[in-house]
Formats: C-alpha cells, structure tokens, sequence
C-alpha cells in the first residue's frame, strides 16, 4: 500500500458540510519523499473539510516534531512544529497558478493529500534548531556547551566595556 493511499479522501460522494480527517506522518512518510529534510519525526494532521457544491474548503492542522540537533548547544532534541494552513478545492478542469487552489476532476474519487501535507510540515519546520527546553525534565541541553557560551559572551560584554583597541582612532586629527 502507497504512501498516497493512506493520505487520500474520498472526495466523491463526500456530503456537503463539515468533516474532520485524521492522520498520522512518521519515518516511514517521509522516507516516501527523496531529499526530504526530515527523517526522523512524527506529526499529527487534522484536517477540516468545508464541503459546498463546487468548492470546498480545506484546513490543515499540524502539530508534531523533528528529530534535530540544537543550533544552541548541540543536544540531540525533538524539535516541536507545528502550522495552520488553508487551501481550496474546485471541481472542474480548469487549472491556475495559484497555489491555494486545486482543481480535480469530475471523475477524481479521491484527493491525494501526501504531497501538501510533506510540503506544508516542511514549512512548518522553525529555521533555527533551539526551544526553550529548561522546563523539560531531564534536560536535553548541553550544560558544558551552555556554559562555555555564557563565558564567550561575558568575555565580549566586558570587552565593550572596556573599549575597544579601535576607540584610539577616533581622537586622530582627521584634517589635513
């Protein structure tokens, strides 16, 4: 069974109104896509269905983590991600550029969800790998990197106090 069949609605025959689909993303997801920036990490998606007669509205909810290494200390941690995310979808055969829209066809049974849920958990993911993990017990943080950090940055912050070997320059006569 393909990734596809597992993250597909059965759009067709679907009744107008409100549904809500769960899912569930983990290795095995995102080993379907190649090049994928996660490799380690579970997600739960919900996704809201408005369905009115030629149109429906879709909102994915996406909570979950990654498996990362903190930019900050260098501890192996579960990165939390999560995103709300809209799209529309439209019976017919017409196609636009529009990325919030997606046509399918009138003999389209099922809508294919894989592919959007991979890109929107990949724009879920924070650009930089740190948390706020004090509250977590036990602490996934590094304490000896932590500390080596506070002395770099009390070392500068003394430095700057102190005046830089730059300050003499600016009591040079400057008119010639």
């Amino acid at each position: 069974m393909s990734i596809s069949d597992h993250f597909s609605l059965p759009y067709i025959g679907m009744k107008d109104g409100f549904h809500r689909y769960t899912f569930s993303a983990g290795n095995d997801f995102f080993a379907a896509f190649p090049n994928s920036p996660v490799t380690d990490g579970f997600f739960e998606i919900a996704v809201d269905v408005d369905k009115r007669p030629g149109l429906s509205e879709l909102t994915f909810d996406i909570r979950g983590h990654v498996a990362a290494i903190c930019d900050r200390c260098l501890a192996d941690i579960k990165l939390p991600a999560q995103g709300m995310y809209n799209i529309l979808v439209k019976v017919g055969n017409d196609m636009s550029d529009d990325d919030e829209v997606i046509f399918i066809r009138d003999d389209q049974s099922h809508l294919d969800l894989a592919q959007i849920i991979y890109e929107f958990i990949c724009v879920s993911l924070p650009l930089v790998n740190i948390y706020d993990c004090d509250n977590e017990l036990p602490s996934v943080c590094n304490d000896e990197i932590l500390n080596k950090l506070k002395q770099t940055s009390e070392n500068t912050e003394e430095e700057q106090k102190n005046g830089s070997i730059w300050d003499s320059l600016k009591n040079l006569n400057t008119d010639i």
